[in-house]
């Protein structure tokens, strides 16, 4: 007997009302999202078709039974189960107290990925630029004065956070408006790399008591910015 078969029995076995409910879920599911590519070239998750599949209908799924979006612990729930879906090795939730790491990923070349995990549905996303309001905590920020003290705290913070988390995954839900479904998703790869231009940075661009300091990447001399937010002891904010 096959899957369908199986699933075909299993489905008669049901009472009309479960009936119901499943066949709401198959309508959700026969159009799931399309994924259209956007990097130069395939990434490690893009060139796996069967986890874009399968992560596209855990997303069916979900609008199969709610309007809102795919938030933070959602997003991390269809992360491992899509993971788990093509052979790939993901650690428990909640395994160990990691700071900045989400979840660490195995894919089946035997490489370790440990990533952070975001997602936003904010009205006005922006198609071409990326926002991470809080990307880490930084308690210390009210209580530093001198740009020196600022500069140090926030290169070992970066140095820490770059050493646990090799890339931010955040994924991005676009609406036309609060209350109806995302017309678009989006999954974006940000390389914790991205911070090492920080280093660079002479004394002075830490003078402001919150400061912005541009990242440089690739000949970009503002390819994303930090920002230190001294109205939330707890803030840092990113954007690309």
């Amino acid at each position: 007997m096959n899957d369908g078969e199986a699933l075909r029995r299993r489905i008669d076995d049901l009472s009309p009302m479960g009936v119901r409910f499943v066949a709401r879920m198959v309508e959700s599911l026969s159009d799931p999202p399309q994924a259209q590519g956007s990097a130069p070239e395939p990434t490690w998750i893009s060139a796996e078709s069967d986890w874009i599949e399968y992560f596209g209908l855990l997303i069916s799924a979900h609008h199969g039974l709610a309007v809102d979006a795919l938030k933070e612990t959602g997003f991390e729930n269809a992360f491992r189960d899509a993971c788990e879906a093509v052979g790939w090795g993901v650690d428990p939730p909640a395994s160990a107290t990691r700071r900045f790491v989400d979840v660490t990923v195995q894919t089946r070349d035997g490489r370790h990925r440990r990533l952070s995990l975001k997602s936003t549905a904010a009205q006005r996303l922006s198609k071409s630029t990326i926002h991470i309001s809080k990307l880490t905590e930084a308690a210390w920020i009210q209580d530093v004065r001198s740009p020196r003290s600022r500069r140090s705290r926030t290169l070992e913070l970066f140095e820490e956070y770059s050493a646990a988390v090799d890339a931010i995954l955040m994924l991005r839900a676009f609406r036309h408006d609060p209350q109806s479904i995302p017309y678009c998703y989006q999954l974006v790869e940000i390389p914790s790399a991205i911070f090492a231009s920080l280093h660079l940075l002479p004394l002075s661009a830490f003078e402001a008591d919150g400061p912005t300091l541009d990242c440089s990447v690739q000949g970009n001399s503002v390819a994303a910015r930090v920002s230190l937010d001294r109205s939330d002891a707890k803030g840092l904010t990113y954007d690309s």
